[in-house]
This record gives structure tokens, C-alpha cells and sequence, in this order.
């Protein structure tokens, strides 16, 4: 219960932050890549006993920035209400783990490019390596609250963990490929 109440109230933080940074004009972008952070989740690969799901946590967070962490409060909880995927229980949780992941991500990305925005190659294989990272973040994250939790959840933070890394590999994979082809035909979505 504690967990959960601590997640809400660094939701609730990180929250405000992220309302501060978002300006009446990136209120589109906003809500598209809410939209597309919600649609991933809906696509799910089978990897042994289990499945995972997309997130395109790391591409929201390349192209939104802090901006991110509304559009990410709003896909959890339309999973959450819709396909009751990690629950309101949960909700300020997951929040937490995977806006801290963005914020990471985002931070990350603007660093390593950093006098760099000639080089597309450069700046999508850093976009891959960083959302694979990120994902790595949350799982491991995701990962040690489970073990918190109890010795009957080891076994699941283990799958999880196993499961979440092979995630990690597709979502840098696909995040390096989107993120090379937008660099090509609207690079302000990256570089700005």
C-alpha cells in the first residue's frame, strides 16, 4: 500500500512538471504520441511462456521531451480504465517508473547528440541505444518493487525481467529505424 501511495504522489509531481513544460501549441504532439504510446501497448509478442507488449516509450520521450509525461499519465490510464492493463491501483506506479524512464531517455538523447544534428546515422543509432536502455530502466525498476513486494513474486520479477529485455532490443531496434526516417522528412520532431 505504501508503494502505491508514494507512486501516486511522484505521479502527482512529475505531473506538474510535465503541465508546466506543455504550451497550448504542443498540445497535438502531445496527444498523437499519447495516443501512439496507448495503440503500442496493444501490439504483444510472445516471448516463451509469456508475451509483452510495445511501449515507444523512448520515441515519445525523443520527441516530446518533459512534455512526455502527460502524454504517458494519459495512455496508463486509459490502460488501466479500458483493458484494466496494470489497474488504478498500480497507476501511480507505473506512472512513476515510466515517466522517470522517459525523463531519463529524453535526458540522455539530448546529450549524446549534442552538436551532432548533421548526423542522422549517428543520432538514430543513439535514439536505439538509448530506448533500449530506457526500457531496461523500467524493467529493472518494475523488477525490484516486485521483489520488494514479497518472496512470491521473485519468480515473476525474474520473467519479467527476461521477458522485458528481449522488449528492450524491438522497441530500440524500431525506435532507431523511426527515428532515422523522421530525421529524413521532419527532423524538427527530433532535433528541436
Amino acid at each position: 500500500m505504501s508503494i502505491c501511495l508514494a507512486g501516486y504522489v511522484g505521479t502527482v509531481a512529475l505531473t506538474a512538471l510535465g503541465l508546466k513544460k506543455t504550451e497550448q501549441e504542443n498540445i497535438p504532439a502531445v496527444a498523437v504520441m499519447g495516443a501512439a504510446f496507448f495503440t503500442a501497448s496493444l501490439i504483444h509478442f510472445r516471448i516463451g511462456v509469456t508475451s509483452v507488449h510495445l511501449t515507444l516509450l523512448g520515441l515519445t520521450a525523443i520527441i516530446l521531451g518533459v512534455k512526455a509525461i502527460p502524454a504517458i499519465l494519459a495512455g496508463l490510464f486509459f490502460q488501466a480504465v479500458l483493458f484494466q492493463h496494470g489497474g488504478i491501483s498500480t497507476l501511480g506506479v507505473n506512472a512513476m517508473i515510466m515517466m522517470t524512464s522517459a525523463l531519463f531517455c529524453h535526458y540522455s538523447f539530448t546529450l549524446l547528440i549534442k552538436g551532432k544534428h548533421n548526423k542522422s546515422l549517428y543520432i538514430s543509432f543513439v535514439a536505439g541505444g538509448v530506448t533500449l536502455l530506457t526500457v531496461l530502466l523500467a524493467t529493472v525498476m518494475t523488477s525490484s518493487l516486485l521483489i520488494l513486494s514479497g518472496d512470491e513474486f521473485k519468480g515473476l520479477a525474474l520473467l519479467f525481467s527476461v521477458s522485458n529485455g528481449t522488449l528492450a532490443l524491438i522497441e530500440g531496434v524500431l525506435t532507431g529505424i523511426i527515428i532515422n526516417r523522421l530525421l529524413k522528412i521532419k527532423p524538427e520532431m527530433v532535433l528541436s
